[in-house]
């Protein structure tokens, strides 16, 4: 992934996985972040990854750069979208599939508007911030963009519709099982008084 002069000294092929991580990052969330609970960290303005982009040494970027890696052999990215709730096997697999398309495809990140960004998201005005595309904020929302963006994952037959779909049954059913319940806010505010 290193090649000397790229942007962050990544190489072509470093870019393109990138790209494509990024290109199908709100279709895997069902996936990397599978509970209701998983969207509660992802908020805006608490460095946590919910802007679709990548960046050196940027906290609020899915897609981060260390900025301390700077020999050939410590050259990385990391994704830090996925939570502990994430079924490993899975999220590990949509993420190199996700790799594989956009190296095939030579997805460039930069030309789709993904960055980098190597400044505070939360300091660009209201217009720049908008270009900027978020993750889904809920796993219903999330859920939607895997129905809509599978392909990838189902081209070489390494997840099944028969999968996909049952994940994204169990989303549902679980989505309305809580929907229902009060929260203990809830109850704080308007129970307990």
């Amino acid at each position: 992934f290193y090649k000397e002069g790229g942007y962050s000294d990544l190489s072509d092929t470093a870019l393109y996985a990138i790209g494509g991580i990024l290109k199908h990052a709100p279709a895997i969330m069902p996936f990397s972040n599978q509970t209701t609970n998983s969207y509660k960290r992802l908020v805006p303005g608490y460095e946590a990854p919910v802007s679709v982009c990548y960046a050196t040494a940027n906290r609020s970027a899915v897609i981060r750069i260390p900025g301390y890696a700077v020999d050939e052999d410590e050259k990385r990215f990391e994704v830090r979208s996925p939570d502990a709730m994430c079924n490993p096997y899975l999220t590990y697999a949509a993420f190199l599939l996700a790799m594989i398309d956009g190296i095939e495809n030579k997805i460039d990140p930069e030309k789709l508007g993904y960055g980098p960004y190597d400044v505070n998201l939360y300091d660009l005005d209201e217009e720049e911030q908008k270009k900027i595309k978020s993750l889904p904020t809920n796993l219903i929302e999330a859920s939607q963009e895997l129905i809509k963006d599978k392909d990838f994952l189902t081209k070489d037959k390494v997840f099944s519709d028969n999968l996909i779909n049952n994940q994204i049954k169990r989303i549902k059913e679980e989505h309305n099982y809580i929907s229902k319940l009060p929260h203990p806010e809830e109850f704080k505010l308007y129970y307990n008084n």
